[in-house]
């Protein structure tokens, strides 16, 4: 894979980390990922990967110090190359706090994967399951496991707490569609291939959709890819369903074509979704074909 072209600001936030990682564990073996926004540690088989987006997202937020972000990294490191070489045999760097998203995909398909029980999960509505997963270059990820977590020296609770933080990080466009175009009341999210359906588990996400729509918003995830939204009128079912059924049978990646439905402050499935849902076991327990 060809090496990317970092922005001259983030070749140089690189470099500035790659100098204080140096300096502070001279032991260590530091460079510069050539797949990726980050470094990479060595130590005779130990690995670590270290991801900077979310990093150099903290550190450009308004009235944040950068100094103090980058040496709280580089402190919090340690911990991370003590636990590697401690797990010197294990097949690859241990997994990236700073690279830990949710990934949703349809609960059927990731219950039929080998290493599911192993995973860190969060249950959503409508047939859908998040799971931790770490974002890998090249438009590719993995989930994380238990153990995986464990030999970098994190908890289940850590990998969910970073989860929740860097997809929030990650998934930022819809603030700006949103505020460009309020009258809108219909939107599509599309700005990650692996992750946009992950706007699910972001609260602030929700919380504006929930208040654009004074309490009154639809949400479904027909691709992988894809987000689509409304609010008011525009949530009403009979508007809603038959856009999100055909977005689904045309999806690249096709996820789900259920509706849910949030007030802002949680997420459900729509009430059409649980009628449709009793009318269809209505008439198999009319024909006696309904699971007893």
């Amino acid at each position: 894979m060809p090496a990317i072209r970092l922005d001259a600001y983030r070749r140089q936030f690189q470099d500035r980390l790659l100098n204080q990682l140096r300096s502070r564990y001279g032991d260590w073996d530091f460079a510069a990922r050539e797949n990726d926004f980050g470094v990479l540690a060595r130590k005779e088989r130990a690995q670590v990967a270290l991801s900077l987006e979310s990093l150099y997202a903290d550190s450009a937020k308004p009235g944040v110090s950068v100094p103090d972000e980058i040496s709280r990294f580089v402190a919090a490191t340690g911990p991370r190359l003590s636990s590697a070489e401690q797990h010197p045999g294990q097949s690859g760097p241990a997994p990236d706090p700073g690279a830990l998203v949710w990934c949703v995909r349809a609960e059927r398909s990731i219950r039929g994967y080998s290493r599911f029980a192993e995973l860190a999960t969060r249950e959503l509505p409508g047939g859908l399951l998040a799971f931790v997963a770490e974002a890998l270059p090249g438009d590719a990820m993995r989930g994380v496991s238990r153990d995986d977590a464990q030999a970098g020296g994190l908890s289940e609770a850590n990998l969910c707490q970073h989860a929740d933080h860097n997809t929030a990080l990650r998934l930022t466009h819809w603030s700006s569609e949103l505020a460009a175009a309020r009258a809108q009341r219909t939107w599509l999210f599309t700005d990650d291939i692996l992750f946009s359906s992950s706007l699910l588990l972001v609260p602030a996400f929700l919380d504006q959709l929930g208040q654009l729509g004074q309490g009154r918003a639809a949400v479904a995830v027909p691709d992988r890819a894809m987000v689509v939204a409304g609010v008011g009128e525009a949530a009403a079912p009979e508007t809603m369903v038959p856009l999100v059924r055909r977005l689904y049978r045309l999806a690249s990646f096709p996820l789900s074509p259920v509706l849910l439905a949030t007030d802002g402050r949680s997420l459900e499935l729509h009430p059409a979704e649980r009628q449709a849902a009793s009318r269809r076991t209505g008439w198999r327990r009319l024909f006696g074909t309904a699971e007893g």
